[in-house]
C-alpha cells in the first residue's frame, strides 16, 4: 500500500500572506521527510574528513560548534554543545560516522581544512 504524501493539503495559491510561525511549523513537519528524500541524491562523502570546533555565541550564550566536512567540501555533520569534553566529541563523531555508515572516514584531519577559507 503506497504511503500517503505528507505534503497533501498543504499547497497554497501564490501571493498568500502567511505568518512566520506557519513557515516554522512547516519546517518542523516537513524537514525530516525532505531530508530523507534528498540524502539519496547527495554525493557520497569522501573518506578524508576535516574536523574542527569553534566557540560561537547564539541567543546570548556561548556554545561549541563541532563540524565535519569531507575533502569535497560537503558537510558531513555538526553538533552544538555547551561543553567541550571527550563525551561530546565522541558523540559528535559517532553521529557523523553513523550518517555515512557505508563509507566511514579513513583519515580525519583536525586543522587547516581547505574548505574553511
Amino acid at each position: 500500500m503506497p504511503r500517503r504524501s505528507p505534503f497533501k493539503l498543504h499547497h497554497f495559491p501564490r501571493r498568500i500572506t502567511i505568518d512566520r510561525s506557519t513557515v516554522y511549523r512547516w519546517v518542523q513537519k516537513f524537514g525530516p521527510e525532505l531530508t530523507k528524500r534528498v540524502e539519496k541524491h547527495l554525493r557520497r562523502a569522501s573518506v578524508d574528513w576535516h574536523v574542527d570546533e569553534t566557540y560561537i555565541s547564539g541567543s546570548g550564550k556561548y556554545r561549541y560548534l563541532w563540524r565535519a566536512i569531507d575533502a569535497n567540501g560537503q558537510m558531513v555533520g555538526f553538533r552544538l554543545t555547551a561543553r567541550r569534553d571527550a563525551k561530546n566529541a565522541k558523540a559528535f563523531l559517532n553521529k557523523a560516522i553513523e550518517r555515512v555508515r557505508q563509507h566511514p572516514p579513513e583519515t580525519i584531519v583536525t586543522g587547516k581544512a581547505q574548505a574553511y577559507r
